[in-house]
């Protein structure tokens, strides 16, 4: 487990750990409701767990936990050290959270870590943006262009 020290942009008490098998249920609510409030538009049979659970398949999660609740997720692939998804509880956003968590995993990599981003999401593109990642590449999916970034 990685208990982070206090500091003066994040939350008292956050601790930051490797995912545990009894705590997916709690992420899929936090992707549920992070997701749903990124992604609009979609019909509400898409923001469904089974969405959280098929998505992270080969892939370790990480969670910020606060009060004793899971208030961030991450799914990291690490052969690639490549961050799949961070997920924020939408009332818990613009606090820290996401930013502890990311660096705490980020730290545990061997080497750069990469994600790639819905260039949509622009929101996200500035979050990682300012705290150092650099755009390396960009492509198209099903859902529209992304961006890749490293730091």
């Amino acid at each position: 487990m990685l208990s982070e020290a206090p500091q003066p942009d994040r939350p008292v008490g956050l601790m930051i750990r490797c995912a545990q098998p009894e705590d997916h249920e709690a992420c899929a609510r936090v992707f549920i409701d992070a997701y749903r409030r990124t992604f609009r538009g979609h019909p509400d049979d898409y923001y469904v767990p089974e969405r959280y659970y098929e998505s992270i398949g080969g892939e370790e999660q990480w969670v910020a936990v606060l009060g004793g609740q899971i208030v961030a997720v991450l799914s990291i692939y690490w052969p690639e050290n490549f961050v799949h998804s961070l997920y924020v509880a939408p009332d818990r956003q613009g606090q820290g959270i996401g930013t502890a968590l990311l660096e705490a995993v980020c730290r545990e990599a061997v080497g750069s870590c990469e994600l790639k981003c819905d260039q949509a999401n622009q929101r996200a593109i500035g979050f990682y943006l300012r705290k150092g990642w650099r755009e390396v590449g960009e492509g198209m999916a099903d859902t529209g262009p992304w961006v890749r970034l490293r730091k």
